[in-house]
């Protein structure tokens, strides 16, 4: 399973050698709470370093908040976002 510590620390260090400082840098869950809309399993998997598979099975699993519109499986970025800052020791 995806580390949420591990992808947080891997983009503030990505933000840091690109240059990015101080007001700049978001950790990941702002980043994310700044969406907008219900999330894909691409986009979620795309923040989290990680493939779609994974992120499906997460859900199925009920390790990762999610909701269905139809047959298609969403994430709400608010959600998503708190669940970060739960896994984040």
């Amino acid at each position: 399973m995806p580390n949420a510590a591990a992808a947080t620390r891997s983009l503030r260090v990505s933000a840091i050698s690109l240059g990015m400082q101080g007001a700049d840098v978001c950790s990941l869950p702002q980043r994310i709470e700044k969406i907008k809309h219900a999330m894909t399993a691409r986009e979620v998997a795309d923040l989290l370093a990680v493939s779609p598979i994974t992120v499906y099975k997460m859900a199925k699993a009920g390790k990762l908040p999610n909701f269905r519109v139809g047959t298609a499986v969403r994430f709400d970025p608010r959600a998503v976002a708190e669940w970060l800052r739960d896994s984040i020791p």
